[in-house]
């Protein structure tokens, strides 16, 4: 590891290394937070080394409803002091010369709210910066009965959002020291990361944070429906001792989780953000709420084409349809179906409400390449394009050589998104349909 420099932000002197073309700033140390409390933003403190990634939220390695593994965090550690922020800028130029300033990004991964890490390999941004020339923030934020739901009172909702919030105040207060610039922050996550980006928009003390949104995958057709659901997990919550160690804590949420399956679909992602609780309007008024965000914020969403195969994919029968290169009308049918359900009609509903009241976007289609195999344009095969590395090569996302080709234009239309503001208006051959 090659040390770079250390910088001098309003939150410390921090210890940066160079990493190829990158410089990287890891695992610094945002807000604080007690179990099922609110984040409390750190104070400065002298000297922050930045040299390691920092801990993942403590998570089940596999989804418990899953007969497929998907590890999202690797060999990161786990603690619940995770409230860790890393910044990813240019090598060269270096970002204070010639007082030029980045824009910036900050990623907020997806994982159903239970899984995943702002550090996570899967989450790289190495290409996107290089490429792009911008900064990318990662933010790790509590997940699952840490972070969104506790022992079930209301004060324990939406902690994991309370947390990419004080994130957020934290890229203001400091991202001007790594040359980047603080009126030019774009938010950007994936599948639950997504539905984040898309409350955040709503959520109160966000104003002036953040004035471009990038939502691939949003799963907005899993919001409202889910009384019985809640119910039943409430059931499970009160049971919960809030001074438990952290693996019966893990234990109880997968107990609330199998409580869930009542659910039906909205089990996917129960975990996750309740209305009516602060930071956040009632359901009912979240419409009008995000008609009147609709100037503030431009918005690029995305979606793949087949959404759904990615959790039939879990279903060992399926694949071995598909392995065995069967393909039945049925099973595009079903995912053709509850991929619309999930995430076309609400994504629809949700675009076409913030263009009506005035605000700026796109919505793309990542399309399918064609070959036949069953992870074809599936939910988070995106993923490789935006953050390739060698460790989707052994994933069933892996695109291989295509991604050569079709990682570069996509991360082209995010860049350019991210300085300017720019919204793609042609399809890409192969790759995006614009949706309109």
């Amino acid at each position: 590891m090659e040390v770079w420099r250390d910088i001098d932000a309003p939150c410390g002197r921090i210890r940066t290394y160079r990493d190829g073309q990158v410089i990287r700033a890891r695992g610094i140390r945002y807000a604080r937070a007690a179990r099922f409390a609110p984040p409390a933003d750190e104070e400065r403190t002298d000297f922050i080394d930045a040299l390691g990634p920092g801990p993942a939220c403590p998570q089940p390695k596999r989804d418990p409803n899953a007969e497929m593994s998907f590890d999202q965090i690797g060999d990161l550690p786990m603690s619940e002091d995770c409230l860790r922020v890393s910044v990813t800028m240019p090598a060269d130029p270096e970002p204070s010369a010639g007082g030029t300033t980045l824009p910036v990004l900050v990623w907020i991964h997806g994982g159903a709210y239970v899984a995943g890490a702002g550090d996570a390999e899967i989450y790289d941004p190495r290409a996107l910066v290089e490429e792009q020339s911008l900064i990318v923030v990662s933010v790790t934020y509590r997940l699952g009965v840490l972070g969104f739901l506790g022992t079930g009172k209301p004060e324990h909702a939406n902690l994991g959002l309370l947390d990419q919030i004080s994130a957020l105040r934290w890229v203001q207060r400091n991202i001007a020291a790594f040359g980047g610039d603080p009126n030019n922050v774009t938010i950007a996550g994936q599948s639950a990361g997504a539905d984040a980006c898309a409350h955040l928009m709503i959520a109160e003390g966000t104003a002036g944070l953040f004035s471009r949104v990038i939502m691939p995958s949003p799963p907005l057709g899993l919001s409202g429906g889910t009384e019985s659901m809640n119910w039943a997990m409430a059931k499970v919550t009160r049971r919960i001792d809030p001074d438990a160690p952290i693996g019966d804590i893990l234990k109880a949420q997968e107990e609330v989780h199998r409580a869930a399956l009542v659910g039906g679909l909205h089990a996917g992602m129960c975990f996750g953000i309740r209305y009516g609780t602060h930071p956040l309007p009632p359901r009912s008024e979240t419409g009008e709420a995000w008609s009147q965000s609709a100037r503030k914020h431009d918005i690029l969403m995305t979606r793949t084409e087949r959404e759904i195969a990615f959790f039939a994919g879990f279903v060992p029968a399926l694949r071995r349809l598909h392995q065995g290169h069967v393909t039945l009308p049925m099973v595009e049918s079903l995912i053709s179906g509850i991929t619309s359900a999930v995430y076309t009609r609400a994504g629809k509903e949700f675009y076409d409400r913030h263009r009506m009241a005035g605000g700026q976007g796109a919505r793309l289609l990542i399309v399918s390449r064609g070959d036949g195999t069953f992870f074809d344009a599936a939910h988070s095969g995106d993923l490789p394009l935006i953050f390739p590395g060698d460790i989707w090569h052994e994933s069933f996302l892996d695109y291989g050589e295509m991604a050569g080709l079709a990682g570069p234009e996509l991360r082209t239309i995010w860049g350019r998104f991210a300085h300017l503001g720019v919204l793609p208006r042609l399809p890409v051959p192969g790759l995006i349909d614009i949706l309109g």
